[in-house]
């Protein structure tokens, strides 16, 4: 994932976190002035209204948390397995190897312009340097 949309996720899972503060803020002293009140407005239709509405803000919430850990998820596998920050074939070169998902594994045989070529087992291939690897077909 490149830099920037990482950035972009990060930016996205701060404002989510500070939402989920302040729903659970909200949701917090709902429940204090609902446990608060006298037993008998607690069993009347403002007491059932306020605790339906302390229910869905705990399904909120919930949602919220379940949003931060799937997000949190996303950057700790970027930034363990797919961060660009330099760019992965920057010291690509004539004889190293690679794997095509369709093709398997194959050599560089040479590095033109925005061209590289593989040798696969039964042929050579050209493809778009650096779109290939960008885009998942090859890897180093």
């Amino acid at each position: 994932m490149k830099e920037e949309r990482l950035n972009t996720i990060e930016s996205c899972l701060a404002s989510i976190q500070d939402a989920y503060d302040t729903l659970n803020d909200v949701r917090n002293e709902e429940e204090e002035a609902y446990d608060n009140m006298p037993e008998g407005l607690q069993l009347s239709e403002r007491g059932d209204t306020m605790q339906e509405a302390i229910d869905l803000l705990d399904e909120a919430v919930t949602s919220l948390d379940d949003v931060i850990s799937n997000l949190e998820d996303v950057i700790d596998y970027a930034n363990e397995e797919s961060v660009m920050e330099i760019e992965p074939w920057k010291d690509l070169k004539v004889g190293d190897s690679v794997t095509h998902k369709i093709f398997g594994v194959g050599t560089i045989t040479n590095i033109e312009g925005k061209y590289f070529f593989i040798l696969f087992k039964d042929k050579t291939s050209k493809f778009i340097f650096p779109d290939a690897i960008d885009k998942g077909f090859i890897k180093l």
